[in-house]
């Protein structure tokens, strides 16, 4: 087979995963906004109250594995709620949020989106996000090399060549405690928002609501759609591994040996906008040392108890 000829099943087999990952994701969004605004049963994850997962997260997640193991029996899946397929490894898998931004979904927030992405040798190639609108919602897509669609509709990052201040920036709520920026980089932040929603914020930067989003450790369902979409959009997404690393331009979450197992412990801060802002607020922005941090939130954590 010539390499042309092998480039073209590809890209074939790459339009039907896709095709097949946006009708996913609208099926999911639609068990979604089916129990919206209803009485639900809660599970939380952790102490605290924290981590709250529904039936509404388990019934997508179990809808989304079913469909995919009877669709594509040989690829893997790696989930939010359920442990991962039963494949050690595959070459393609898919990550699955079924609900991501779930606390905004509990209280009647529609801020929320159940995220699929698909990896092929640990390299995002296709991406499918639902998220609630008029209409019953739309599914944000894209795949490797074809660009980024909302329902069909070319989108694109924002084209200012730095951070303005009359623009959106998605910013954990903390941010300011746990990262310093430089050269006055934070008086151009533009208007910040934490929106709950990784998924979510990665759409608004990729359709060009937002400048720019940072997450300091997010979970690979959190953004193994989200990526894609924005460097389909024109953007491009960085990463930071380690404290004292540099700031990188993010390509894959492994290599072609990588396992589920892996791909389910992946860790990385991101950091995503258009290539010049991203490319700007790289060089300006780092981790506080663990010290200072602890002692911001020591201190945050005191005068609220003297308030209380």
């Amino acid at each position: 087979m010539t390499q042309q000829a092998v480039e073209s099943r590809e890209a074939a087999q790459l339009e039907e995963i896709e095709r097949h990952a946006v009708e996913f994701a609208r099926k999911a969004g639609e068990i979604l906004l089916s129990h919206f605004l209803k009485p639900l049963e809660i599970e939380y994850k952790s102490d605290g109250r924290r981590d709250p997962v529904t039936q509404a997260d388990l019934e997508s997640e179990q809808w989304l594995r079913s469909a995919i193991a009877e669709t594509f029996p040989d690829h893997g899946i790696v989930g939010e709620e359920n442990p991962n397929s039963e494949h050690g490894s595959a070459e393609y898998v898919w990550v699955l949020d079924p609900l991501d931004g779930t606390t905004n979904f509990l209280n009647g927030l529609p801020v929320f989106a159940s995220s699929i992405g698909v990896l092929h040798n640990g390299r995002p190639v296709v991406a499918a996000i639902f998220v609630p609108g008029p209409d019953g919602g739309s599914v944000i897509h894209a795949r490797r090399g074809g660009g980024a669609f909302q329902d069909g509709r070319p989108i694109a990052v924002t084209p200012n060549a730095e951070p303005e201040r009359g623009r959106l920036t998605g910013m954990p709520s903390y941010y300011w405690r746990m990262w310093g920026f430089k050269d006055g980089l934070r008086m151009r932040l533009g208007e910040v928002r934490s929106l709950g929603s990784v998924a979510y914020e990665m759409i608004l930067v990729a359709r060009g609501s937002m400048q720019l989003c940072l997450f300091a450790t997010p979970k690979i369902w959190d953004v193994a759609a989200g990526v894609l979409l924005i460097q389909e959009a024109g953007g491009r997404v960085l990463e930071k591994r380690a404290r004292r690393a540099p700031w990188s331009p993010f390509d894959e979450f492994g290599d072609e040996s990588v396992s589920l197992e892996d791909l389910h412990d992946w860790r990385a801060a991101i950091l995503a906008g258009n290539v010049d802002v991203a490319n700007h607020a790289g060089d300006r922005i780092h981790l506080r040392s663990r010290y200072i941090f602890r002692l911001r939130r020591w201190w945050a954590e005191r005068r609220r108890k003297k308030e209380s």
